[in-house]
């Protein structure tokens, strides 16, 4: 089943509303563009109370500039605003920024606020400033962020940025870091260098990420498409190719795939969503989405759990939601035996991994199958968690060399419950070639042998 990962904020931080998101998921989001780290801290505590089986997302703040007013400001339709350093004797609203502006590419006619929401018509820009004039008049929410299309982010500062935010973070008991505008592989690596042990998802919102993101995929834990962001960077009229392009990559990858920004927006301030929402969760189902992200629906929202239930309600469906076939991009190494995998129908699998890559070749190759993970690396099966397939998690040692007999002794151990729809199972052990390495199988065991 298609999963539900929530945002904690203000409104969702407290006892009642933790326990409540709990019953319907164990996947939870911290934003830590807000709060302070003590907040977080607090927070992540009282997650762990109610579900410590608990997977915590953690997003990093990337370079991004965000407006830096504490106080509600009101924009008039038509007023001319200054973001950034203003220059000298300019009496115009002046609105401080978190970090530099972004190099934009080609010309640029307009740029936005807070995800796309609010236009503004570029009249003018400088050394660390930007001056537009507004489309709408509307009242601007603190730390809200700029989207200036056809930006690209300086990743060496992107880096700096995450390291200093992942050595404040210390101990935190978190699962999983969000990455930012994520535009090359390279970053995920480095990244990895840093937090070995965290499971990393890479946000893709904006035309570089786009552009490479088959190679941010194939580098990365998971991927979340960030449909704010990256609609504010490429422009509206190009975001449906573009979610069709790297849901389709991230699938084909056997990656877990996350859909953010306005799922049900509209229901903070309604009973039910609009029917746009109801088409856009549908056609998130359709193209592999393991989970639907939802933000200030839960975060700032009094009827959060209320978002919640029906959420739960519509992806629980009994006749489930269509989803679409999935052409695997094939790793390099050991096609044969995920090739002999499609041709055992539909025999419950056993997946005996160590690293996690048989994992994300299953799934490329079998993207909805039922599958009995068998492994115990952490990270691994918190990328699990993520996963919409029926899937379940054994903790048993698996290494380079594991011995038939410990297949053997898992399968027996577990009989009742892999033998439960089935006569025969397969079993999947990959592992590269090392001196003292089993060799590479697909092993069919039936129930009579045990």
């Amino acid at each position: 089943m298609i999963k539900i990962l929530v945002t904690i904020g203000p409104a969702s931080e407290n006892h009642s509303a933790l326990s409540g998101f709990a019953g319907k998921t164990n996947l939870f989001r911290l934003n830590g563009s807000h709060n302070t780290l003590d907040w977080h801290e607090r927070t992540v505590a009282k997650i762990r109370e109610v579900c410590p089986d608990a997977f915590i997302l953690m997003d990093i703040p990337g370079v991004k500039p965000r407006t830096l007013n504490t106080e509600i400001i009101r924009i008039e339709c038509g007023e001319e605003v200054v973001f950034g350093k203003a220059p000298k004797d300019d009496s115009r609203l002046s609105i401080a920024l978190t970090k530099e502006l972004p190099v934009t590419e080609g010309f640029v006619e307009l740029f936005s606020v807070n995800d796309g929401q609010y236009l503004f018509d570029l009249i003018g820009s400088g050394d660390g400033y930007i001056i537009g004039r507004s489309r709408s008049g509307f009242d601007l929410l603190p730390k809200k962020g700029i989207n200036v299309p056809g930006s690209s982010y300086d990743e060496t500062k992107q880096l700096e940025i995450y390291e200093d935010f992942i050595k404040k973070l210390g101990d935190l008991d978190i699962d999983a870091l969000g990455l930012s505008f994520v535009q090359t592989g390279d970053l995920v690596n480095s990244v990895r260098q840093i937090a070995p042990k965290m499971v990393l998802i890479s946000k893709l919102e904006n035309s570089e990420g786009l552009r490479n993101c088959k190679e941010v995929i194939a580098e990365s834990d998971a991927i979340m498409i960030d449909r704010g962001d990256l609609a504010a960077e490429i422009g509206l009229t190009h975001l449906y190719d573009a979610v069709e392009i790297i849901s389709e990559a991230t699938k084909s990858r056997g990656k877990p795939l996350i859909m953010a920004t306005e799922n049900l927006e509209s229901m903070i301030n309604r009973q039910v969503p609009s029917k746009s929402e109801v088409m856009s969760i549908a056609h998130s189902a359709a193209i592999g989405s393991d989970c639907i992200m939802l933000s200030e629906e839960t975060a700032t929202a009094e009827n959060g759990p209320v978002i919640v239930d029906w959420l739960n309600q519509f992806l629980s469906r009994p006749d489930g939601l269509v989803r679409r076939e999935v052409n695997p991009t094939r790793g390099q190494e050991f096609p044969e035996i995920w090739d002999l995998l499609m041709q055992i129908g539909e025999m419950p699998v056993v997946l005996m991994t160590k690293s996690g890559y048989a994992l994300f070749e299953y799934v490329a190759t079998k993207p909805y199958g039922d599958v009995v993970i068998v492994t115990n690396n952490k990270k691994v099966i918190k990328i699990a968690q993520l996963l919409s397939n029926n899937l379940e998690v054994i903790v048993a040692e698996v290494s380079s060399n594991t011995p038939i007999e410990t297949i053997w002794g898992v399968i027996k151990e577990n009989k009742d419950n892999f033998f439960a729809k089935s006569e025969r199972i397969a079993a999947i052990y990959v592992s590269k070639y090392v001196s003292s390495a089993r060799a590479n199988c697909l092993t069919i065991f039936h129930r009579e042998d045990f």
